[in-house]
């Protein structure tokens, strides 16, 4: 109902009808690791969605330009991942507003799109957020890769949960054993031909 009236046009949590996915990556970009997942998804032609923390972003502005080089988007997981439940309208909109200016300086790219730290919201954020031009992604499936808890465990959540048409994804870009899962799951997906698009 909130997303249906209220909040039409500026929260999304799934695709519209339809066979494709959408595969995203929070809290990068990972000097280390983020590389890894842009090798991975090239030998895949697959494209992602990559929600980048505004303070990270900074301290690697050629690996942020290299994610937009190769065709994928970005969005702000904020200046500095804070929950915005516990943020005033100020700090609210100082986090968007430096993450959104760091990546349109960085890359040329002006984004809307924001993913809130942890996925944590409330229906003031909500509207604020919506008054302010942006787009909320949340997600539909998760996986709990922030577990770190191994390469096993990891794809046994996957398989469990499953990727359905319409799905949303979340994982970190900054995590090793999500790259060692995807680097099974992804041509898994691509013989079920599950389809891969962007958010923009």
């Amino acid at each position: 109902m909130l997303q249906r009236h209220l909040l039409a046009g500026s929260f999304e949590w799934r695709l519209p009808q339809g066979v494709d996915c959408a595969l995203t990556f929070d809290d990068g970009p990972h000097p280390e690791y983020t590389p890894r997942v842009l090798d991975l998804l090239a030998t895949q032609q697959i494209k992602a969605t990559f929600f980048v923390i505004g303070k990270t972003a900074r301290q690697s502005p050629e690996l942020l330009r290299r994610i937009v080089q190769e065709g994928h988007s970005v969005g702000s997981h904020t200046y500095s991942h804070r929950d915005f439940p516990s943020l005033n309208r100020a700090d609210l909109w100082q986090e968007l507003t430096s993450c959104r200016e760091l990546l349109r300086d960085l890359t040329g790219v002006d984004t809307s799109l924001v993913r809130p730290p942890r996925g944590r919201v409330n229906v003031q954020a909500l509207v604020r957020i919506k008054r302010w031009g942006y787009r909320l992604i949340h997600w539909s499936k998760t996986y709990s890769d922030y577990l770190r808890d191994g390469r096993e465990p990891l794809l046994q959540r996957i398989r469990t949960i499953g990727l359905d048409p319409g799905d949303i994804a979340l994982f970190h870009d900054n995590n090793p054993h999500t790259i060692e899962a995807l680097a099974v799951m992804l041509p898994e997906w691509r013989q079920r031909e599950h389809r891969f698009v962007l958010l923009r």
